[in-house]
């Protein structure tokens, strides 16, 4: 018989556990009860049921806080299976109830999850049927899935919004990897907390994923999508995965198609169709060692290109020159319509990622004539930032002062004998801890706060806040003094660049 947990696992992994999960006890499922907006709130509740609780219904039947308790004893009482508690529109009058009921029911030891928005009647006919045939409900849910990425395909949506659906509707994150092997996007869902730890790991350890499967094509694999984390794989992600991959296949084959197309076409003026606004994209071309045969690196760049076009849309991304170029020069579409990313700075940075090092963009621009003065900002912009000791992965044009300015810090009179005169608590004893030390200060100064300095530094926010502790007790220090933060910022530079 399943359990709720199984239940979880297998069809809402996306779903947030009340209470720990672990202590969840193994009762038998029997049914699913969904309540209704009026009284009695269930038709019938008994011993294994699963109770869905849709918030504007819970805000009816429980209009204050003693009646949403009651409703979560009543469910004890009952011994239900387990409990689902669906968020709704805001205002709708249920949303402090569902807290009032996820806090009675954590207490009692009951089961539950707290899932977003969704439809109802879908939730309870996706239960019901896995409950009676678990196989067919999950290729049923695939399906789903399947139907969502044809969508979003036929609506124009790139391999990004692609994988950002998969990895929405599993519940984790998810890679889409080029024909050899490096990440072409990577989408980690906001309400899934391991999911950026996971992303981090994966950055790190590349081939580290739960379950890769190829992409298929006529002349070989075009790459491979990875379900990314430590959490064991499910029979829902096994078939849904496996039930996409020729859909994204067929994705990444029709950009390649169409990159290759207007590549070949273009014009010194072309530009991609989704703008304006534009910004130039550059990076270093890559070049071969000395005993490296110049056909062998051609045909290394030439992929290199191949792959680039497959970040994102043609209508997006537009590669100009050729492999023979001394740069890797791109023109971006800016989509300011939804204000997401009025720069471009988060495709930017999907290619930096994708090629292992800093790119520059430009300012926006939004016409033609603008484009050599665009490419000569960032090929500007570029050679500031890499004569930083740590430049960002992303230089944009306009910080480019700031760039020069901190890549000027070694010409000030006596800079360095003050920066180590001041981190001198910092620098005294084993060589490692004093290098933990200078980077976890300079993570904290460089991005302003404990889950960001984390994030770089791929280590829990309690491992940076715990080392933050240790430096201040070492200097005396308080980091959050703006006398001493400004300071402290530059004299790590200098040290550290030493």
């Amino acid at each position: 018989m399943t359990s709720f947990a199984q239940l979880r696992v297998a069809l809402l992994p996306a779903g947030r556990p009340v209470g720990a999960e672990a202590d969840w006890p193994e009762t038998p499922l029997a049914w699913v009860r969904v309540m209704r907006a009026r009284v009695p709130a269930f038709d019938a509740l008994e011993a294994g049921d699963v109770a869905i609780i849709p918030s504007a219904a819970l805000g009816v039947v429980a209009p204050g806080t003693s009646e949403a308790r009651a409703i979560a004893a009543a469910l004890a009482s009952a011994r239900v299976g387990g409990v689902m508690l669906v968020e709704g529109e805001p205002g709708d009058g249920g949303t402090d109830r569902l807290a009032d009921v996820e806090a009675a029911v954590a207490a009692d030891g009951l089961p539950a999850l707290r899932l977003p928005r969704t439809d109802v009647a879908a939730l309870e006919r996706s239960v019901v049927g896995y409950l009676v045939n678990e196989r067919a409900e999950l290729d049923r849910q695939a399906s789903l899935l399947e139907a969502r990425l044809q969508r979003l395909a036929l609506e124009g949506g790139g391999t990004a919004e692609l994988v950002a659906e998969v990895a929405a509707f599993l519940g984790r994150a998810v890679a889409l990897e080029g024909r050899r092997g490096r990440a072409l996007t990577v989408h980690a869902p906001a309400n899934v907390t391991e999911a950026a730890a996971a992303v981090a790991r994966y950055h790190a350890r590349p081939r580290a994923a739960a379950f890769r499967v190829s992409l298929p094509a006529a002349g070989g694999p075009l790459g491979s999508i990875a379900l990314l984390g430590e959490r064991p794989l499910t029979d829902l992600e096994r078939v849904a995965i496996g039930r996409v991959a020729g859909l994204l296949a067929l994705e990444l084959a029709r950009d390649e198609a169409v990159g290759r197309a207007r590549e070949g076409a273009r014009r010194a003026e072309a530009l991609p169709a989704g703008g304006p606004p534009w910004v130039i994209l550059l990076a270093r071309q890559r070049t071969a060692g000395g005993d490296e045969d110049a056909i062998s690196e051609r045909d290394r760049r030439e992929a290199t290109r191949r792959e680039l076009r497959a970040i994102a849309p043609a209508r997006r991304l537009a590669l100009r020159g050729d492999a023979d170029s001394l740069e890797i020069r791109a023109v971006l579409a800016v989509d300011r319509a939804d204000g997401v990313d009025p720069e471009g700075l988060e495709l930017a940075g999907r290619v930096a990622t994708f090629l292992a090092r800093g790119v520059a963009v430009s300012r926006p621009f939004s016409s033609v004539a603008e484009r050599p003065a665009a490419e000569a900002e960032a090929r500007e912009t570029l050679q500031s930032a890499e004569r930083l000791s740590a430049p960002p992965p992303v230089a944009r044009a306009a910080r480019r002062p700031a760039y020069r300015l901190l890549g000027d810090l070694h010409n000030l009179p006596d800079g360095a004998i003050h920066a180590r005169e001041l981190l001198r608590p910092l620098l005294e004893g084993r060589p490692d801890v004093r290098r933990e030390h200078l980077s976890t200060l300079r993570a904290v100064l460089d991005r302003g706060g404990v889950n960001e300095a984390a994030a770089a530094l791929g280590v829990h926010r309690n491992t940076i806040a715990y080392r933050l502790r240790r430096i201040e007790a070492l200097t005396g220090w308080r980091l959050s003094d703006p006398e001493l933060r400004l300071p402290l910022a530059i004299s790590v530079r200098l040290v550290h660049d030493e």
